[in-house]
């Protein structure tokens, strides 16, 4: 397996319906994760991009194929296994309003916990140097809910950080958070990356935010397309075009933007 962290093998994604049918999205999915990589994966709305991180981080059943990491099969794994080697950070609100900011980040280290839920002095450091990391120490204490979407994004990357996983899956992480904080967020991500050697895997619906921060693309579209590339590649051979232009709007190879066909 090599450096490869996670490895996925003639992957179905999709879900059950009532009875024995199904809803198929993607069809034999084959690919490998690499340490200390950034992925983005692109598509149009309903491709299934969320399905695909769902599927990977074992909320969802596969249903047919496999996924490793580290060369085990996540389906023979425990819960608390799979939340050793991947941290979720998904667009759920936590609408606790007696959470601070320290105690979200805090949940991080559930998986290692015992029954009684009591944190040690070596938790206790995780969670307080996560929160350093990613520059919300002095927002600690502050209840969660009262905390901007840009600062909540940043106590739920501390969460991961503090988690200790290998793996970091996150679902729109810049969703709901204006320009600079996309920027902020993006910065933090590529520090886990370059700086803590985590490989991370989002979904994003922001084009040129991709294509200028992530290492490769999975682009997934409506008709079982799955292509995976460096950014400059898919560019470069119009896959990005072929899977979102539509009538009027096209993707500027140029600018690296959706811009109007029409005169």
């Amino acid at each position: 397996m090599g450096n490869n962290i996670l490895e996925i093998k003639n992957l179905t994604t999709g879900y059950i319906l009532k009875g024995s049918n199904r809803k198929i999205l993607h069809t034999n999915l084959n690919t490998m994760v690499g340490k200390g990589e950034l992925i983005a994966i692109l598509g149009p709305n309903g491709a299934g991009k969320s399905t695909l991180l769902g599927t990977l981080s074992g909320f969802l059943s596969s249903l047919e194929g496999q996924i490793n990491i580290k060369g085990k099969d996540i389906s023979r794994m425990s819960r608390r296994d799979i939340a050793r080697e991947i941290a979720v950070v998904l667009t759920d609100k936590i609408d606790d309003r007696y959470l601070t900011a320290v105690d979200v980040a805090g949940t991080g280290r559930y998986p290692y916990g015992n029954f009684m839920g009591r944190l040690t002095e070596e938790d206790i450091l995780l969670i307080n140097n996560s929160l350093e990391v990613v520059g919300v120490s002095n927002l600690a204490h502050r209840y969660f809910y009262s905390l901007s979407d840009g600062e909540k994004q940043k106590v739920l990357l501390a969460r991961a950080i503090a988690q200790d996983t290998p793996l970091i899956f996150l679902d729109e992480p810049a969703a709901f958070i204006d320009s600079p904080g996309k920027v902020e967020v993006m910065i933090l991500l590529n520090k886990m990356v370059s700086e803590m050697g985590k490989s991370v895997i989002m979904t994003t619906h922001d084009t040129e935010l991709a294509l200028n921060s992530a290492h490769y693309i999975w682009l997934l579209g409506n008709n079982d397309e799955f292509i995976t590339g460096k950014p400059d590649e898919l560019v470069k051979s119009g896959a990005i075009n072929r899977l979102f232009d539509r009538a009027g709007i096209a993707f500027n190879t140029t600018t690296l933007r959706f811009e109007s066909t029409k005169n």
